[in-house]
């Protein structure tokens, strides 16, 4: 080999070299993720199903990344403070949101200022699942059907009214999308929340009540309320042998609170690709699925990237049901 020959060689060994030294450092620097607690964030209370799948997720998918995670409520203007907290924070992967139908699918329509952009300021990580709304009416009606739903408010206009659990909420919008496809004269009546929300239904208080599946399970059980439809492609596993609205004529009114993994945009692809692979992993355990349906929920797994195709469609879907209805935040 020639003195030119063998000063080149040596040029692209120790080219060769740094390449490799550098991959095998930013691979040692990805092994150890994580290297110190991270956190997730669920944007509502704790009780909820946002706050039960943010812990069951926490406690599982540490065990998959052999790390710490650990789970808090930052709650606070329908979610907005706890997603604003993490649009905020590093984009290292420590900071993990809970989203749902609120934070990245109703807010940004029903808050021209909203703090964080819910697509630029985040990296999907993966679905969780979802809790389908539930029309349910008060059993002292003698309703039984949606039919029978339809034919009672002819014979009592004016007479009947739904509750949520706030306005923009997932049941406000489903209760409005009915109305306007029924074509049923009903006011809406908000509440703080679905528990109370559904309690006055089977108080007797209000007729009709939209809210989540989880919420409507414990009083459906018990016989205090009726169930005529969930809003969902299939039928519910809390709820077997309550049709969908498609199955009641009613093919387009499919209306869930779902709920799903975000970190901060700008995080490593190898970190989402790690978390994304923990919570498949998760989610793919029978106990984990049968935990989940017991909270009225569906389990639901996705690709980062299926996540991100769905948030923008979910955006569009429900900001376009608000305009159209006029639905306004006071």
């Amino acid at each position: 080999m020639t003195k030119g020959h063998t000063s080149t060689f040596k040029k692209i060994a120790a080219t060769a070299g740094l390449a490799i030294g550098l991959a095998l450092a930013a691979t040692q620097a990805f092994a150890v993720f994580p290297e110190k607690p991270i956190q997730f964030i669920s944007p509502f209370a704790a009780g909820g199903a946002n706050d039960y799948l943010t812990r069951l997720m926490a406690q599982h998918m540490a065990v998959e990344l052999k790390g710490v995670i650990v789970a808090e409520n930052k709650t606070g203007a329908n979610g907005i403070v706890g997603a604003t907290y993490v649009a905020k924070s590093a984009p290292d992967g420590y900071a993990v949101l809970t989203g749902n139908s609120a934070t990245h699918g109703t807010n940004p329509t029903l808050y021209p200022n909203l703090p964080y952009d819910p697509i630029k300021d985040f990296a999907p990580v993966s679905m969780i699942g979802y809790v389908p709304q539930t029309l349910s009416v008060d059993t002292r009606l003698g309703i039984n059907s949606i039919a029978e739903l339809l034919a009672y408010s002819k014979k009592n206009p004016g007479k009947l009214a739904f509750s949520s659990s706030g306005v923009g909420s997932t049941g406000h919008l489903a209760g409005e999308a009915f109305k306007a496809a029924s074509g049923i004269d009903m006011v809406h009546a908000p509440y703080k929340g679905d528990a109370p929300a559904i309690g006055d239904v089977a108080a007797g208080q209000v007729a009709l009540s939209f809210v989540g599946v989880a919420s409507a399970s414990g009083l459906y059980k018990a016989g205090k309320i009726k169930v005529l439809a969930v809003a969902s492609a299939k039928r519910s596993s809390t709820m077997p042998d309550v049709p969908t609205f498609a199955e009641a004529g009613f093919k387009d009114l499919e209306v869930s609170q779902w709920f799903a993994l975000y970190a901060r945009a700008g995080t490593p692809k190898e970190t989402i690709d790690l978390m994304n692979v923990a919570a498949k992993k998760v989610l793919a355990r029978p106990e984990i699925q049968e935990g989940i349906i017991t909270q009225g929920a569906e389990y639901e797994y996705s690709t980062p990237e299926q996540l991100a195709t769905f948030t923008q469609s979910e955006i569009k879907r429900f900001g376009d049901i608000i305009r159209r209805l006029n639905i306004k935040v006071d």
